[in-house]
């Protein structure tokens, strides 16, 4: 991004960011904790009963601490060893600044991880409306992209205890830094998402398309060249800090991934062409509904990839690609949505598409819809997110 571009940001405050930032934040958490009082009054009334209704009530029980949050605590207070090999494949920086914030006064470590979620996921609206505001789209569409991102179908775990909110903050940081020119600064926020999450290790790919932008510009000297490779070195850097201490603690570099590659989870590459036909199959048949649903969304993110090759700069599309290839050769879409999520670009995206007027509303009134019942469906054990 071009000196030129930054000034005539020049006029737009952070503060302006935030204040647009509030209202999203809040119809997120009103949502999903609306969601949540509907199903624990849903169980209280109906008494379910066999392994699906005990499954559901102490899920609810959980509430957002549910599925992975659940790991985040256990890793938080008692450490990898205590928490179990399969903790192992949960990247250890947001665990570990539960851990620490747990140790002023007031904070359990519950709060601890909830209170860093949600302070990250309102940063991370702030920063996206920034960004989407950088690349002067249509009008309207930094505001309109925070309602897109905060009605997504997975943000449910941005109001939980999910290391989602860190992450997605610290990849809006890194691409704000790139897109404004600055490599050195963004070495920091995506050496820590490389530590946060696997998935933090795909900030390298806008990195290099970025870098090969500026040296199509004759931008070559010396300080660009360091500049452009600590940026793109940064966050497979923070992924191999954990890793190297994997390796020294339990002799395999890699565990983290063989663990999550196995088939009691993600399990190795296959055919997306192959497993969106079988999830197809599933959904008109009505059989395992819950994983057939993410069957219409993986067409509908293909659908925006493609879409950002054609609107937004390359790094966006790219990143895009990157993290929609890991996410559908899974030989499940388990947690699809989810990636999808953090995958910002593919917000922006649909913010772009629906424009203003009677389409965005009724848009944002069915994601809101969808939201409510994802939420639902995984308060109650029957949706993996």
């Amino acid at each position: 991004m071009q000196s030129g571009a930054l000034s005539r940001l020049g006029g737009r405050r952070w503060a302006d960011s935030a204040r647009a930032a509030v209202l999203p934040f809040i119809l997120t958490r009103a949502v999903v904790i609306g969601a949540l009082v509907f199903l624990h009054f849903l169980l209280h009334t109906l008494h379910p009963a066999g392994p699906a209704g005990l499954r559901a009530v102490g899920t609810a029980r959980s509430g957002l601490m549910a599925w992975d949050a659940a790991w985040y605590e256990r890793i938080a207070s008692f450490g990898y060893a205590r928490a179990g090999r399969q903790s192992l494949r949960f990247f250890p920086l947001y665990p570990l600044l539960g851990h620490y914030l747990s140790l002023l006064p007031g904070f359990s470590v519950k709060i601890a991880l909830l209170t860093i979620a949600n302070l990250c996921a309102f940063a991370a609206l702030v920063v996206l409306h920034r960004l989407v505001g950088l690349e002067q789209l249509a009008r309207g569409s930094d505001s309109r992209s925070l309602y897109v991102f905060s009605l997504w179908p997975a943000a449910f775990v941005l109001v939980m205890g999910y290391s989602e909110g860190l992450l997605i903050l610290l990849s809006l940081l890194t691409f704000y830094l790139l897109r404004t020119g600055r490599p050195a600064w963004s070495v920091l926020p995506s050496l820590l998402a490389g530590a946060a999450r696997p998935v933090g290790l795909l900030l390298v790919v806008p990195a290099l398309v970025e870098a090969f932008a500026w040296w199509r510009k004759g931008r070559r000297g010396r300080s660009h060249l360091l500049g452009w490779s600590a940026a793109a070195a940064a966050a497979p850097l923070g992924a191999v800090a954990y890793l190297g201490w994997v390796a020294a603690r339990y002799g395999d570099f890699l565990l983290p991934f063989s663990l999550q590659t196995s088939s009691r989870h993600r399990g190795l590459i296959a055919d997306p062409f192959v497993t969106l036909y079988d999830d197809g199959r599933d959904l008109l048949s009505g059989h395992h509904l819950g994983t057939a649903l993410h069957a219409p969304f993986l067409v509908a993110f293909i659908a925006l990839t493609i879409y950002l090759f054609f609107r937004l700069p390359a790094a966006y599309g790219w990143y895009a690609l990157a993290t929609m290839a890991v996410a559908a050769t899974a030989p499940n879409l388990d947690s699809l949505e989810r990636y999808g999520l953090a995958c910002f670009p593919l917000s922006i995206a649909l913010a772009c598409l629906l424009g203003r007027g009677s389409a965005e509303r009724v848009v944002l009134g069915g994601m809101a819809t969808v939201l409510f019942a994802i939420a639902c469906l995984a308060f109650a054990g029957l949706y993996v997110p």
